[in-house]
């Protein structure tokens, strides 16, 4: 597994290539924990380079979801192959995890935080 820490204005994003199975959940929870310590309101987990997750892959995702709502955070699910979101919906996950496509989450939260000074200003006067 390969993981990457990517900071876009107020988000923090851990971009997760290869596997994530039971030797990659140590180092994934690490790096996860250490990223929330700030407290961040939005985590993305960017899901498009994952090739296979198995069931402690799941449990770390879910351990995540969990610290960050206990720090009132959010965690999404991003750019997920049809196959490990098929795993997902299966398992019933999705009703637990917000997942979105890159393009959705590009729009919704990306290029949405590059107006949200302005849009602050605004509220204030």
């Amino acid at each position: 597994m390969e993981l990457k820490l990517n900071t876009t204005g107020k988000i923090k994003s851990i971009e997760i290539a290869g596997k994530f199975d039971i030797e990659s959940t140590e180092e994934f929870e690490s790096i996860f924990n250490k990223l929330i310590e700030s407290s961040p309101n939005l985590v993305s987990i960017e899901m498009s380079r994952l090739d296979y997750i198995d069931s402690s892959g799941i449990g770390s995702l879910i351990k995540s979801l969990n610290s960050l709502k206990n720090k009132k955070g959010k965690l999404l699910l991003v750019g997920m192959k049809p196959m490990i979101q098929n795993v997902f919906k299966l398992a019933k996950l999705d009703m637990f995890f917000e997942i979105m496509n890159a393009s959705d989450f590009q729009s919704k939260y990306v290029d949405a935080d590059s107006d949200s000074d302005i849009d602050d200003l605004l509220k204030r006067n």
